[in-house]
């Protein structure tokens, strides 16, 4: 059974997650067949700098849009001869602020006028599972879950269960309401999925995010 993520002190607590990088800029390839659209996805790439991430305070709500870097692209100049193996890519673009899939929403609120001590558990249960904001077929997911893992956060997996009796417990300032939400943590990627051509020009382009759970636990606001 996994600890609880929180230890409440007061009434407003910032849970910090860090998120590590791995080996920088692999490719996870795949030559299976995307199921979703019959075509074969050859690999997933990552931009060629560091994608850094700023972490979501608890409780606020994650951006309607998010700025994005300028993902024009020149194509490259092709040499006399020069060829490429076509195919489906996927490219990420950008790491986006991580989330939460809330499974249990809790509170108390103190009306004394002394402080309080206070107990959350988890009651409801529920799954994650990597997916996108376009459908996107079970091969292709999980090539895009290969890359998030090497280059964003080891930790993404396919598909994860919260557990039901996690408890954290703190203390609630008079006249004051303490918030809980138990759930599953996100790792969120932006980047499109493109086909290359022989010639090494990309068409087609489709733009996204992706997510993979990777993390479980309380935030207590």
């Amino acid at each position: 059974m996994k600890s609880s993520l929180a230890r409440i002190s007061a009434a407003a607590v910032l849970v910090v997650l860090t998120v590590g990088a791995g080996t920088p800029h692999a490719v996870a390839s795949t030559s299976s067949e995307d199921p979703s659209t019959g075509e074969v996805l050859v690999g997933v790439e990552v931009e060629g700098y560091e994608l850094d991430e700023d972490l979501p305070v608890p409780g606020e709500p994650e951006d309607e849009v998010l700025p994005e870097k300028d993902l024009s692209e020149k194509e490259p100049d092709v040499a006399q001869g020069l060829e490429c193996k076509p195919g489906w890519f996927f490219k990420i673009t950008q790491n986006k602020t991580n989330t939460m899939d809330v499974k249990y929403h809790t509170f108390v609120q103190n009306k004394t006028s002394r402080t309080i001590d206070f107990k959350f558990t988890s009651k409801k249960s529920g799954t994650t599972e990597v997916g996108g904001s376009v459908t996107l077929g079970g091969e292709m997911k999980l090539a895009v879950l290969g890359s998030i893992k090497a280059e964003i956060n080891a930790n993404a997996k396919k598909s994860w269960t919260s557990e039901i009796g996690i408890e954290t417990a703190g203390k609630v300032p008079a006249k004051s309401t303490a918030y809980g939400d138990y759930g599953i943590l996100k790792e969120n990627v932006y980047g499109y999925k493109y086909y290359r051509g022989s010639a090494c020009q990309k068409a087609n382009k489709q733009y996204m995010t992706v997510w993979a759970p990777y993390r479980e636990g309380w935030q207590v606001s």
